[in-house]
């Protein structure tokens, strides 16, 4: 083998270990922008991710510094939250301002190795900084849809002027740090949808507890219509049917005056838990209270209908009157009631009572169908269970009734005949 021969050999082994060389370092530059991929898309937190962008892309390019400027829709602004180097101040500039600007009109890649003689650089952040830019390689950011949402830009390379093979790096770095931001503001909007669910959530259940504590006083059909239709919500009161029962304890003004306000208290606390039972099994609705008694109204029925569910309940109470009193005993003895039904036509809604501090409804059924409900129930004693004519009417052929007579009401002009609806237990 001749000297010419040993030098094309020699020249050729130098150029192949310059290309290994070469494809050494491609792949240690590809297996680097992995992990660095890797790296960036991990980080969700926005403010955090700005930093872990500049920081890497810094490292794999090498160069002094690095932003990425996001395009800002509402104010037609590109925003940096943080650059390296820098502090964490928000920077803007126009959408069409500097090198990053032009990238990201032109959505086109764009290298600079003198950035002062190149007109579409934008020195105004070098003088808020401090900072002097000598070259700058400029990539658009390209979202999934394929939408320019910003530009990402490395300045001052260390070693020399940037390359295509720099450009080519940053665009593949680009793709990460794309994905990397869409991530993290879906993120964001996913945490910002949590919390207001959460506060949501939270209102929801603090409007339930309030809700199940206003419902002890407001009536159930208030309740239901507010509801079903909150805004049409009306209080005029309207004619219906209704019947009405009246409950009370006999001679409580004298348990009240003589006997110690604890006992006395528990045995109405006792006594009308177990009445409220029957009165809500047979859909009775507890309008008005007072100390020792109660109004309920029947309705949402044909007269008859409820006529019947209001001595069903009225026949209950009287049986739960008698279990009470062998369950109980009282220093006074037994607890009677006064029981009183009518039916009729009453005027259903709200009573509004207007004062200089304020308004108050109350929802309640009145006219001369409730006067005399309450006038039977005063006839009452010993927990019998009176009834007006026309709920006996109603009841007749259902529930052994006997008449006591045609009986004048106090404050009620004409007499009326009152039943007395008899225990099934007793009769």
């Amino acid at each position: 083998m001749d000297s010419l021969d040993q030098e094309y050999l020699k020249s050729r082994s130098i150029g192949r270990r310059q290309e290994d060389l070469l494809a050494r370092e491609k792949i240690k530059k590809h297996a680097r922008l992995f992990t660095v991929g890797q790296i960036i898309t991990s980080e969700m937190n926005l403010n955090s991710l700005f930093e872990v962008i500049m920081d890497q892309t810094n490292q794999i390019m090498g160069t002094e510094r690095s932003t990425v400027l996001l395009y800002d829709e509402e104010r037609t602004e590109l925003w940096s939250l943080v650059a390296t180097g820098m502090k964490k101040n928000e920077i803007r500039i126009p959408s069409n301002y500097g090198v990053a600007g032009w990238v990201f009109q032109n959505n086109m890649p764009l290298i600079i190795n003198d950035a002062y003689s190149d007109p579409r650089f934008y020195a105004e952040v070098d003088k808020k900084s401090g900072f002097r830019t000598k070259n700058i390689l400029c990539v658009p950011l390209v979202n999934r849809k394929g939408q320019c949402i910003g530009s990402l830009q490395t300045l001052n390379k260390i070693s020399m002027d940037f390359t295509d093979e720099d450009k080519e790096l940053l665009i593949s770095l680009s793709h990460y740090v794309a994905i990397a931001l869409e991530n993290s503001r879906l993120y964001e909007d996913v945490k910002n949808y949590s919390e207001e669910l959460k506060t949501t959530l939270i209102r929801i259940e603090t409007l339930e507890r309030v809700k199940s504590q206003l419902t002890k006083f407001v009536p159930g059909s208030v309740a239901k219509m507010v509801e079903h239709d909150p805004d049409r919500l009306t209080f005029e009161k309207i004619p219906m049917k209704v019947t009405i029962l009246f409950i009370d304890i006999q001679g409580f003004s004298g348990i009240t005056e003589g006997f110690d306000q604890r006992v006395v208290n528990d045995m109405v606390e006792c006594h009308f838990s177990r009445y409220l039972e029957c009165i809500y099994r047979h859909c009775g609705e507890v309008n008005e209270t007072s100390g020792d008694g109660l109004m309920v109204i029947f309705k949402d029925a044909a007269l008859e209908s409820h006529a019947k569910k209001a001595v069903a309940a009225g026949l209950e109470i009287v049986l739960e009157n008698s279990r009470l009193n062998e369950e109980f005993t009282y220093p006074w003895g037994r607890v009677d009631l006064h029981l009183g039904i009518n039916s009729g036509e009453a005027w259903v809604g709200s009573t509004k009572m207007k004062t200089l501090t304020g308004e108050r409804w109350t929802y309640t059924a009145s006219g001369l169908v409730t006067v005399l409900a309450a006038r039977i129930g005063a006839l009452s004693s010993e927990t019998k269970l009176y009834v007006g004519p026309e709920t006996y009417r109603c009841i007749q052929n259902s529930c052994a009734c006997e008449s006591i007579g045609i009986k004048e009401l106090k404050n009620v002009k004409t007499p009326l005949e009152i039943y007395r609806v008899l225990n099934p237990n007793i009769a």
